[in-house]
């Protein structure tokens, strides 16, 4: 009997500690607060962490209106030596976290949450009954992903699992303090529901929103709310359609029945008649132009069919209707479907360039006219940000369709839209240059071929027949004199230029050695380390499959041939990770391209029987896989390691050389 007794006594005292908060609620005064007096916290810091502190904030977390609200206050010493503010509540602050800080809130040098145990308390009324969601905020602050928000932050480590009967009877509180009010507060009173209640969960939930759904003024934004947990977290199909039915009877034209009009598309059918009724059935009954006289969070709504239907009109070459799309479409969404149609089908060859400069021709303007039209401001956190964007994309669509008037020999008019390009778009892609540099021969415009060859060597983005080019036209000016060339073409590249290069090359130096190998090169024979002692050896890791790889070709033979009659420093390209008959793929590519390389073939692996083995070795020193991959090796050692490709020869060549140099004037 006596053990009985005990281990009842015992099972006891365990449910009364498993029905305690875990924070401490002492540092608010008054003990009990209510919204309607002054509320403080008041922060003894002795024994604490920030006890020698000169300046401590709180980081006050208000869960007002069922939903968190964050923000910081200066604490004021006292001549007792504590820290004091007040607390400013309203009548809806229903619970208030607080942790201490010194220095800033996202990096703090010092800081306090009661080892993530937390500093909280329940607010009460001026009759001291629980203001409604007290309850909910006591449950939402200890487990965050009940109602999301800034709480997240408050924590340094994940909070510890409640007791589920502990959840339970929160939930059983708020749900008797705030009565049928559980529609204004619905998804994280599910949240705590489901934590407390675990498998009779679902049933629970239905019954709940079949109940709500009986009452008469149910809004549009609670519909909203019911759907979307119904229909993607119960996936009760019977519950959703009741709702779905209630939706089109109530608000018609509403945002959730736009929302479920939306959901039943059907843009992942494979048959693309089927995929543009659904879209033109949703855009008929819900306009674009209907959505933005009074806008809210369903843009990406709009995006997603203008995008779908765009591309299903394309793909099914209904190249009229995909052009008339730009009469309604945000610059954003115009964007996308420029990119993801005419882009694509220029680069693959989908479609004959005469159709497809017909469309490319009808948009673009469209396009143009709307940039300005701050679409993007969602995406980013600042309009310059946003607008830098717009700029970066419209001079990529502007590339592409100057790339196919270029192929068309449409020289007058790939000159006007040259012209349209930003600053940055018209010098810094040394393949748009060569492409305006065809364009003005083909114009025979020779006057502004000087000018261009030159802000293109500003921006260090040429290919080397823009080299070529530049050099005849010197000598030519200096009757034939070609002795200073050179200090010519280094004085037109930009000081803010040199420094960016020169610290891009310091950021890349390592010290690494060198494995051992014996590469076969594209006539047979073998090399070993021993053939590159005393020089300095760059390599390129590339293969005949990697499209950066080949696109940095003319850079890397601008570099074979500045150092052609260097006999200490080679230049090697090493084929790795190629299937089936490598040797002949890269030797009859790299040759049948006109390229002077130096070619190697990675070993094969015994182990894996991949032909990757000295490639994997380095692996640890490049810290991943991707190519194309330089090294620069010198003294049996791997000095120098930078991988992709920035798209232009001249940079390239810049800052392999810097790097080449550099080693050479090694002491």
């Amino acid at each position: 009997m006596k053990k009985q007794t005990i281990f009842l006594v015992l099972l006891f005292v365990q449910a009364v500690l498993y029905a305690q908060p875990r924070f401490d609620s002492t540092v608010f005064k008054p003990t009990k607060p209510t919204t309607t007096a002054l509320v403080q916290v008041v922060y003894d810091a002795k024994d604490k962490d920030l006890e020698f502190s000169d300046d401590i904030q709180a980081a006050l977390y208000l869960f007002e209106d069922y939903a968190w609200r964050q923000i910081s206050v200066p604490l004021q010493k006292n001549a007792a030596g504590l820290w004091i503010a007040t607390v400013p509540v309203k009548a809806t602050t229903a619970f208030i976290a607080a942790k201490f800080y010194q220095g800033t809130l996202d990096h703090p040098d010092l800081l306090d949450n009661n080892q993530d145990q937390g500093y909280a308390v329940s607010l009460s009324d001026a009759k001291g009954k629980a203001v409604p969601g007290a309850y909910l905020g006591e449950a939402a602050f200890q487990v965050p992903t009940i109602a999301g928000g800034g709480i997240f932050s408050y924590y340094t480590n994940q909070p510890k699992v409640l007791p589920a009967n502990y959840l339970k009877s929160l939930a059983e509180h708020e749900y008797a303090l705030s009565g049928k009010q559980y529609l204004s507060y619905f998804q994280p009173f599910m949240s705590l529901q489901k934590l407390a209640l675990g498998d009779a969960f679902p049933a629970y939930a239905k019954k709940l929103i079949v109940d709500g759904l009986k009452q008469k003024d149910v809004s549009d934004q609670v519909l909203n709310q019911l759907y979307s947990f119904s229909s993607s977290r119960l996936q009760d199909k019977e519950l959703t359609q009741l709702i779905e039915k209630r939706v089109n009877n109530d608000f018609p034209s509403g945002a959730t029945a736009r929302f479920i009009a939306y959901s039943n598309t059907l843009g992942s059918s494979p048959d693309k008649a089927a995929v543009i009724a659904s879209y033109e059935d949703f855009l008929r009954r819900f306009p674009v132009q209907q959505w933005r006289q009074h806008p809210n969070g369903q843009g990406f709504i709009y995006y997603t069919v203008y995008r779908g239907l765009g591309t299903a009109y394309f793909e099914s070459k209904q190249f009229d209707k995909f052009a008339k799309l730009y009469d309604e479409v945000d610059f954003r969404t115009g964007n996308e479907l420029m990119r993801w149609n005419i882009m694509r089908a220029y680069m693959f060859k989908m479609v004959g360039k005469d159709s497809l400069y017909q469309v490319s021709e009808a948009i673009l303007p469209k396009l143009i006219a709307r940039r300005g039209d701050n679409s993007y401001k969602e995406d980013f956190d600042h309009r310059a940000q946003a607008d830098s964007n717009v700029v970066k994309n419209l001079d990529d669509r502007l590339f592409t369709h100057i790339s196919l008037l270029n192929d068309l020999k449409k020289y007058v008019e790939a000159r006007k839209y040259f012209l349209l390009l930003s600053e940055d778009g018209k010098y810094n892609n040394a393949e748009l240059n060569e492409i305006n540099l065809r364009v003005l021969e083909g114009l025979g415009d020779d006057k502004q071929l000087l000018p261009l060859l030159e802000m293109t060597a500003k921006y260090n983005a040429m290919t080397p027949r823009m080299f070529d080019k530049l050099r005849a036209i010197y000598v030519k000016e200096h009757a034939g004199d070609e002795s200073g060339y050179q200090i010519y073409l280094a004085g037109l590249k930009s000081n803010e230029e040199k420094a960016a290069m020169k610290a891009y090359v310091d950021h890349h130096w390592v010290n690494h050695p060198m494995p051992d190998f014996r590469l076969e090169t594209a006539d047979g024979l073998f090399i070993t380390p021993e053939d590159w002692k005393d020089k300095i050896v760059v390599v390129d890791f590339w293969a005949t499959w990697c499209r950066p790889c080949i696109m940095a070709f003319p850079g890397m033979q601008l570099l074979v041939d500045k150092y052609a009659r260097d006999s200490h420093v080679a230049v090697y390209m090493l084929g790795t990770m190629q299937t089936g008959d490598y040797r002949s793929k890269s030797v009859n590519y790299v040759r049948g391209e006109g390229f002077r390389f130096n070619l190697l073939h990675d070993s094969v692996n015994p182990k894996t029987n991949e032909q990757d083995l000295v490639f994997k070795q380095l692996v640890p020193l490049f810290g991943d896989s991707s190519i194309p991959r330089k090294i620069i090796v010198k003294d049996g050692r791997v000095r120098y390691c930078s991988g992709g490709y920035s798209g232009s020869p001249s940079k390239l060549m810049d800052e392999l050389s810097l790097a080449i140099e550099t080693l050479k004037n090694e002491k």
